[in-house]
C-alpha cells in the first residue's frame, strides 16, 4: 500500500500497552468490543495474539486487565 510521506504508521507493542493503560475506558471498551485491535496486530505479524484478543470475552469492568494480560502473554 502506498502511504504519503509523513503518514506512515509504525506499530510498537509498548505503545499499545501504554494506550490500553491510559486511554479512556469507553474507548478501550469500544475498540475491544469492535475487535479493532486484531487487524493492527495481524499487520504487525502478531496473528496469534490477534486471534487471542478476538476470543476474549469482553467485560466492561475487566477489559483493561484482560487486554493487558493477553498482550503481555503474547
Amino acid at each position: 500500500m502506498d502511504v504519503p510521506a509523513g503518514k506512515e504508521f509504525v506499530f510498537k507493542m509498548p505503545e499499545l500497552v501504554n494506550l490500553v493503560k491510559t486511554a479512556p475506558l469507553d474507548a478501550v471498551i469500544f475498540h475491544a468490543k469492535g475487535k479493532h485491535f486484531s487487524p493492527w496486530l495481524s499487520m504487525a505479524g502478531k496473528s496469534s495474539l490477534a486471534n487471542k484478543l478476538n476470543s476474549l470475552s469482553i467485560n466492561n469492568k475487566t477489559v483493561r486487565v484482560a487486554l493487558l494480560r493477553a498482550i503481555r502473554s503474547g
